[in-house]
């Protein structure tokens, strides 16, 4: 069947429903926009007209005819083979109504797809007539840009109806995932440590917001920093997944929503749409806090000893143009002569390295890269303040900012991408992806550098265990509980948590 045999019934005209219908509309569908708004209806057309001259002009000519725009789905022409998306408020009473209705009028042979970020679409389709015609469409914003679709089928769904929809996706230019319908589907529920951890951090003051969003993206290589993109997507809006997500887990620690960013909503501080969040903007530009003071440098000692084997460490002596001796070990660090030792984080302070080594500590992130990384975090022990001063000289000789953070477990980079591999890995243990659809959805749906199973493989199961194991011991907190198929991973000393490595010991 071709696209123009198919029509798309879209109900609400708000951002995502016109992008919804864009994209319809582009993949050549006759398209019914639906809104009770006259006025959000006229804005939908004028906005999709003005989008379609810059990026579809040819389809503007019969525009009138194929896109028709109505008050109520039973103004439009009931046919039969019609897919309905709905992308109207996150408030399942109102989910019902107007599904219903799209049921009655359209017939029990339409399909039902509902753009939900975070309902469950197996409470949704219990609630209409005819259960296996629902399936989850989720789109991300924008949506004529953003390639990923999740495709969430229900308790009740149609296996033809998944298979149906992902096909529709692929036909408009789309990169479906197929999820189960749980809490945040995948991507939803893995990117919440992105936010709740940075918050966390933030919390205990071991850096300004707008320190950790330059850690994350310099160390990390994420395009934004997770409070730049919670101003970006809205306060009010991060915070109300957060609670959903969070309440439809039974409040589980891990995914708790932030006391401080409860705060910013209470006060109206929404981020870009009301002018302030966690970042004042003029003219749409965010102001950022002044620059700390540059951090004292000494000069680099000789005779620098490398552990242990640590690719990371060679690549950044390696950088400095600094060739350090090799020495064998179990575990990687630097030792600088009559200075101390250098390690990257295992998920414990600075502090307590130190009382374990005997020496003065100064702990640095794992970042993405070490041979792209811009800058990175650091945290010393105690008496560790000339050691700092030659650390800071060994990172900016090898062309890295060096910047110094609270003496927090697992620093910034290795602790968020940890809590976000842990999430990954235990939507395997539930079943709720595949593993190909976790990578795909997240480097899609949320432009990670790597997807999180690709981030595992390269730092190593083990080192996450580690590092979460760790947190764990230090807080007390069932938040940094690890995932049973992380445990098993490594319990098997498998360097994956990918299934096709850990399916010979099933």
């Amino acid at each position: 069947m071709t696209n123009s045999a198919l029509r798309i019934c879209v109900i609400g005209a708000g951002t995502m429903g016109q992008g919804i219908a864009q994209v319809a509309l582009t993949a050549g569908h006759n398209v019914g926009l639906v809104d009770l708004d006259p006025d959000q209806l006229a804005t939908a057309v004028s906005d999709i007209r003005s989008r379609l001259t810059r990026r579809a002009p040819g389809l503007l000519q019969h525009l009138s005819e194929r896109l028709l725009t109505a008050p109520s789905v039973r103004d439009l022409s009931a046919e039969p083979n019609t897919v309905v998306v709905e992308a109207v408020v996150e408030n399942l009473a109102i989910k019902h109504a107007v599904l219903q209705e799209a049921l009655d009028h359209f017939g029990p042979l339409c399909r039902i797809a509902t753009n939900t970020s975070s309902l469950s679409i197996t409470d949704i389709a219990a609630g209409l007539t005819r259960p296996d015609r629902v399936i989850g469409m989720h789109f991300f914003n924008p949506v004529p840009v953003m390639q990923l679709v999740e495709v969430v089928p229900g308790v009740q769904t149609d296996p033809a109806l998944v298979d149906e929809i992902r096909q529709l996706a692929v036909s408009w230019g789309k990169t479906p995932t197929v999820a189960r319908s749980t809490p945040g589907f995948i991507v939803n529920r893995i990117a919440r440590p992105f936010y709740g951890e940075a918050l966390r951090l933030a919390e205990e003051n071991v850096a300004p917001f707008d320190v950790i969003d330059r850690l994350i993206r310099g160390a990390g290589g994420f395009r934004m920093g997770p409070f730049e993109l919670m101003d970006l997507v809205g306060n009010d809006v991060n915070e109300t997944v957060t609670r959903t997500v969070w309440t439809a887990f039974n409040f589980d620690p891990r995914f708790a929503p932030s006391l401080l960013q409860r705060e910013l909503v209470a006060a109206g501080r929404l981020g870009r749409k009301t002018g302030a969040g966690f970042y004042v903007y003029a003219d749409g530009v965010a102001i950022t806090a002044s620059s700390p003071e540059p951090e004292p440098t000494r000069p680099v000692p000789g005779g620098i000893e490398l552990h242990g084997d640590s690719a990371e460490l060679e690549q950044w002596l390696l950088r400095g143009g600094i060739t350090g001796e090799l020495i064998p070990g179990p575990h990687p660090y630097l030792s600088l002569p009559g200075l101390g030792n250098v390690r990257i984080t295992r998920g414990v302070s600075a502090q307590e390295e130190a009382s374990i080594d005997k020496v003065p500590v100064v702990l640095i992130d794992r970042p993405l890269d070490m041979n792209a990384v811009a800058c990175l975090a650091f945290s010393g022990s105690e008496d560790s303040a000339d050691l700092a001063g030659a650390v800071t000289g060994l990172l900016r000789r090898a062309g890295i900012d060096p910047i110094r953070v609270g003496d927090a477990p697992g620093l910034i980079v290795a602790r968020v991408v940890s809590m976000i591999i842990n999430e990954a890995a235990e939507a395997l243990h539930l079943g709720i992806a595949s593993a190909a659809d976790v990578d795909t959805a997240m480097e899609l749906g949320t432009n990670y550098p790597l997807g999180p199973l690709a981030w595992a493989d390269r730092w190593s199961p083990a080192y996450v265990l580690s590092l979460l194991d760790s947190l764990h011991d230090e807080y007390r907190d069932s938040r940094y509980r690890a995932s049973q198929w992380l445990r098993s991973a490594v319990r098997r000393d498998r360097r994956s948590l990918r299934p096709s490595h850990l399916s010979a010991e099933k």
